[in-house]
């Protein structure tokens, strides 16, 4: 017997509508060479715009406008989280860097009281190695015969 034929699977509206688009734009068809030369002057329009002094004249200006405004809104929110005796933004930010700060300086430290105490243990491994050897008269006469 041989296998039966299995339905393809059922598309999705979505699969069907992105499969529709990728004919529709593609290079090759009618509608994507349409497509192709309506974006390309699109592009080149939106460049000439975006070049253009009047245009940056009045991108810089609503930028400038955008950030006085969000320094006035941090200076109100500042102001009033200090009339509720609440730490501001900027006091918790100092924190943090405080914070950050004094962590480095414990890893330092730790680093700093690992290296004496190895120091130390070789010292004493040291020391007691001297206190194990025998003095210098006990030790047997060496082996030389005359």
């Amino acid at each position: 017997m041989s296998h039966p034929e299995r339905p393809p699977p059922s598309q999705g509206l979505l699969a069907r509508g992105l499969k529709l688009l990728g004919h529709l734009t593609h290079p090759d068809t009618r509608t994507g060479k349409v497509f192709t030369r309506a974006e390309q002057g699109l592009t080149r329009a939106a460049a000439k715009v975006t070049e253009s002094p009047a245009y940056l004249r009045v991108s810089g200006s609503l930028m400038r406008q955008g950030f006085n405004a969000r320094i006035r809104r941090n200076g109100l929110v500042e102001g009033a989280l200090r009339t509720l005796r609440l730490p501001t933004t900027s006091e918790v930010e100092n924190l943090r860097d405080q914070l950050r700060r004094m962590n480095d300086q414990v890893e330092a430290l730790g680093t700093q009281l690992e290296l004496v105490v190895d120091l130390l243990q070789r010292q004493e491994a040291a020391a007691e190695a001297e206190a194990q050897e025998p003095p210098a008269q006990e030790r047997a006469p060496s082996k030389r015969r005359r």
